[in-house]
């Protein structure tokens, strides 16, 4: 078993559950030699999870993938926190069932977002607008797709993480 899938993958799984109130599976794949790896220097990575709670949103089940990923794995190993040395763009699929849209509909980070009372969408036509007046709120991410059947969403999109 390598250094790799022994200490590092379990550490950045580790970051990844902190960085959530709640998640039911995660699974981490790490494109690159093990020399890589353990110098930082990613060139790809996914990251697929299933029940998610970030920041008050549902999230059935969420896929993120990105390119040429530089973090400081030299030190984590010596014991500091895990750091982005450089920005990366992300790639996202995201899945909300019908429960998981109306759980996110009452969260606190979507009411304050949208600011004004509004009635809950009767039909996916209204829901489907709702989404994208937020989600163009939102200044760095870019909107692929969105697709909304039966209550059930599919989103697919870009943003941007910043170095730490």
């Amino acid at each position: 078993m390598s250094v790799v899938s022994s200490v590092v993958i379990p550490l950045v799984k580790l970051w990844l559950r902190s960085q959530t109130e709640s998640l039911a599976h995660l699974e981490i794949v790490v494109g690159g030699s093990s020399w890589q790896i353990l110098r930082g220097k990613i060139p790809n990575a996914s990251v697929t999870a299933e029940e998610v709670v970030y920041q008050g949103l549902a999230i059935t089940s969420i896929q993120l993938s990105a390119a040429q990923i530089h973090l400081n794995i030299p030190d984590l190993l010596k014991g500091e926190s895990l750091k982005l040395l450089q920005p990366i763009q992300v790639q996202m699929s995201a899945h909300f069932s019908p429960q998981a849209v109306a759980r996110c509909l009452c969260s606190a980070l979507v009411q304050e977002a949208i600011a004004t009372p509004f009635a809950m969408p009767s039909n996916d036509l209204e829901l489907a607008s709702l989404l994208q007046s937020l989600l163009s709120k939102l200044a760095d991410f870019r909107l692929q797709e969105l697709t909304v059947r039966g209550g059930s969403v599919f989103c697919r999109g870009i943003f941007p993480i910043q170095a730490t």
